[in-house]
């Protein structure tokens, strides 16, 4: 019997272990959840802002996703009394759709290609044939890649000097990327770099005020 109740009471600690474990280490497969964003705080939080079944899109289109929703023209939405609103785009940090994040930067959504602690995408605008040659919605290059600092929510452009920076948080890396001598090789090996470094670093939900 004392044996009985020992094992049922090893197995019950294990479990609330567990459920513990499941509760306070959220992984990739919870963060981050779908949904519209409106600041880079709130979606570290893991706390968006409105949900996909509080979008409003068309009374055609009762079917959509949540990117078709962003580039509709007008943006409109239902708040928690379910009065339908409308959202001025610029007003958006981000949204998520099916587990992928799409950032709001020049009067555009791009879609983050790499989500990590150090995150990756490409900042790119379209170009436009007008009567006599193309020319750029902006006035900044046509496409680049950035980095996305997920510990602080700035955007640095995608160089050996600021992937060195960012490394700085892991003594390892950093130490290991700065002793690379051949700036050819730096570069070539930055994309590794990132990648080991968010393997090292998972990107999980914070509290931030």
């Amino acid at each position: 019997m004392k044996i009985y109740l020992l094992f049922l009471g090893l197995l019950v600690s294990s479990l609330t272990a567990f459920s513990q474990q499941k509760l306070f280490e959220p992984n990739n497969t919870t963060y981050p959840p779908d949904g519209v964003y409106l600041t880079f705080s709130a979606f570290r939080n893991g706390l968006p802002d409105l949900l996909k079944d509080q979008l409003i899109k068309s009374v055609y289109d009762s079917v959509f996703t949540i990117r078709q929703w962003s580039n509709t023209e007008n943006l409109y939405y239902k708040d928690a009394a379910a009065v339908k609103k409308s959202m001025d785009r610029k007003a958006i940090w981000g949204f998520i759709d099916n587990g992928t994040l799409f950032l709001f930067i020049g009067n555009k959504f791009h879609k983050i290609t790499v989500l990590g602690q150090i995150s990756y995408f490409l900042e790119s605008y379209p170009v436009i044939k007008g009567n006599m040659a193309p020319v750029v919605t902006e006035t900044k290059a046509t496409a680049a890649y950035r980095f996305l600092d997920m510990e602080t929510g700035e955007i640095y452009d995608y160089t050996i000097e600021n992937l060195q920076d960012l490394l700085e948080r892991d003594e390892l890396l950093y130490n290991e990327y700065k002793a690379i001598t051949s700036l050819k090789v730096k570069k070539k090996k930055m994309f590794s770099y990132m990648e080991r470094f968010n393997k090292e670093h998972p990107l999980r939900v914070v509290e931030i005020p």
